[in-house]
Order: structure tokens, then sequence, then C-alpha cells
């Protein structure tokens, strides 16, 4: 048997237990998987388990991560009809129960909201039973749930200073990115050769990541099929590895079969499972601007063209890419001007400039936060003892 430390278990000797809420979308997942995969390097006893929908992403790659997932019947309340609002709100009492017997049946000694779909029901049965609790919010403008228990939560870990006092005492860490990313930052953009999984030259072209997130973007599915017929007329064309999302998944991907790309330096897959391979390979990202892509961008060392979502909570995406574009690591393209064509021509005035490129990786430096994972999980480690 493991002999438990004191830095790893209650004064009983029984190791720590955390329970991770939340997720729906990668933005709200993967920050809350590094902080898992941390809390696991600096106490392997800790037993670490998440709640979460199983409408959302995190139903597939929980399971896949070796972690245990509690499914609670809890879904999005935005952008859906008002008949499904009405049922998922007819719904709130049985996820409720549900929150309350998983938290009084492990009991664990810390539950984390992370934002999502469960984080809200979690976190408000663990309020009301009096369980220890934390959030971490990835955004400039904390979601619903966050800003309706953030004055009810001791504690808040955020990327950015709370300017709009949501929270009853916030931490400024940065967003959590996970460690084979964190290790980007020492790896030269495309320094292996092809896209990830297939034989490529030695040389290969660069290769341009497009993401979505793990939903996927229309506006960005669109302007890449849009840019393809011009991308395939230059001299040398480059790579693409483009993350399509499920719903486009077919459309974008027939559009890059009519393409007259040389096969196999182009591929479109719904969701990309090892995201440190596709950054390590980019030369540039085409991305959103949410918290957790930007977060990784910077991690990874990327030189990045950002399109932020219009009109999100305190125009967050605009402020993220902003904030990026004015240190000069990325180039910022508005959703109303992102075309092909426009697309297309920001490429290649990069890709025809490598020096551009090495000047706007190098510009990530003066963003990066360190490793905000690490910084949670000591925090959360000396929270649970007391300290």
């Amino acid at each position: 048997m493991t002999a438990v430390t004191t830095a790893g278990a209650d004064p009983a000797g029984r190791p720590w237990r955390v329970l991770i809420a939340g997720g729906g979308t990668g933005g709200h997942l993967f920050p809350a998987l590094a902080i898992a995969e941390a809390l696991g390097k600096m106490a392997p006893e800790t037993t670490i388990r998440f709640a979460g929908s199983r409408h959302g992403i995190e139903h597939r790659v929980i399971p896949e991560r070796g972690y245990r997932l509690h499914r609670i019947a809890v879904r999005g309340l935005y952008g859906v009809s008002w008949f499904r609002r009405l049922w998922v709100l007819a719904m709130l009492p049985v996820a409720f129960f549900q929150c309350a017997w998983i938290l009084l049946c492990w009991r664990p000694h810390l539950v984390m909201g992370v934002g999502g779909y469960a984080s809200g029901p979690m976190l408000a049965t663990a309020l009301l039973f009096r369980f220890r609790c934390v959030i971490q919010e990835q955004n400039a403008a904390p979601g619903m749930t966050n800003r309706l228990l953030g004055r009810f939560v001791p504690l808040a870990f955020t990327a950015v200073e709370d300017e709009g006092g949501c929270f009853r005492r916030a931490v400024v860490t940065g967003n959590p990115v996970r460690a084979e990313i964190l290790a980007l930052r020492e790896a030269p953009a495309g320094a292996p050769a092809g896209i990830p999984g297939q034989a490529h030259p030695t040389k290969p072209a660069p290769l341009v990541l497009v993401l979505g997130g793990s939903q996927g973007a229309h506006a960005l599915n669109a302007a890449m099929s849009d840019a393809l017929p011009i991308l395939q007329g230059w001299e040398r064309p480059p790579r693409i590895l483009h993350q399509s999302g499920p719903r486009e998944f077919e459309t974008v991907r027939e559009t890059y079969r009519r393409s007259t790309l040389p096969p196999g330096e182009a591929e479109v897959r719904p969701f990309i499972d090892d995201m440190a391979a596709a950054y390590r390979e980019a030369r540039i990202v085409v991305s959103r601007a949410g918290a957790s892509a930007i977060a990784e961008i910077v991690a990874a060392r990327r030189a990045s063209v950002l399109v932020p979502i219009p009109g999100t909570s305190g125009d967050h995406q605009l402020r993220n890419a902003e904030r990026l574009a004015g240190a000069k690591a990325a180039v910022l393209i508005e959703q109303r001007d992102l075309s092909g064509a426009r697309l297309a021509g920001t490429l290649k005035e990069l890709l025809d400039d490598p020096a551009r490129l090495d000047a706007m990786e190098a510009a990530t430096d003066a963003l990066f936060q360190g490793d905000a994972a690490a910084t949670i999980a000591k925090t959360c480690l000396e929270l649970m003892a007391g300290r």
C-alpha cells in the first residue's frame, strides 16, 4: 500500500478527494483537466472526480483521461427554444438531488466550479451543505453561474483582475494550460514534419492550424472554405489542419476534398485530441479568441490570427484578441471583416515574412503568466490542509 503523506491527506489520514464541476465546452473543461493533472503530480494520493453533463464534451473526454465522471441531468439555457428552456428548468430539482447524493455519498474535501452546465447546481448544493468550495474563472467577464455564486464562494482563481467585484476574494493566476502544451514554449514552431500521425517530406510546407473551439465555428469554417481556391493557387500552399467541430465536419471535409491541395497536405477533423502535437507543428494558428484558446496559444508560443466571437459577455473575446494584437503577437480580424480573401491575404502576408512570425512568437513571452495550474493546485492543497 502506498504511504499517505500529510501533504496529500486529511488529519484522519484519508487521501484528499477533489470534485471538479463543469464543462460543456473545451474552454471550461481543459483548464479543469490541467488543474487535475497538477494536483495529481503534487499529491499523487489525491482522488479527483468530475461532475458534468452527458451533453457536453466532458461526456467523452473525461473517461478517456481516466477520471470518473458523475453525470448530472442538466443542459444549457442559452440558444435553445422556449420549450427546451422550460424542460431544462423543470429538470433542475433532479439535478440538485443528484448533486446532493454525490456530495453526501463521496464527501469531497474540495469542490471546484469551472463554469458550464453542471457547475451551478453542484456549487450551489455544495455551499448549502457547507462543503469547501472554490471557483476557477477563465474569462474577464464571468458567466452567469459564477456571477451569481461568486460572492458566496470564499476563493476564486481568475485569469485577470476582478474589476467587476464578482468574487468575495479573487486570486489572479492566469488560465491553466495542460503540461504538454506548456512544454512547447521551448519547441520551435513547425519542429516535427507533417500533420500529426502522417508521414511527410523532411521539409514540409508550414502548417496552418484552424481552431473554432471544441464545437467548431461556422464563420471560420466558411472563411477557410472560401479561402481554399486562393490558397491552392499559391506556388507553395501551406499544409492545413482544420478542427471543424462535429456539426459541420462532413460539409467542410467535402469542401477540402474538392480542392486541388496535394493529398495528405490538408486534413479536417471534427475534434483534435492531441492538441500539443497540433500546436507543436503549427506555424500559424487561426482561432477564436476565447480565454482558454488564448492561454494555450500564448503558452505554446505560437503566432496567431484571431477572429473573436462578436457580442460575447463584456466583449471578452474582442478584449482578448486586442491584448495579443496590441502586443504584436497576433493579427486581429473582426468577424464583420472576415472573408476568404481577407483570411488568405493575411496568411500569405505572414507566411511570406518568417521574421515577422518569429517576432510574433517572441512577443508572447511578455504575455505568458506562468504555470497557472500548478499555482492553483498548490493553493488548493494548502486550503484543504488548513494553511
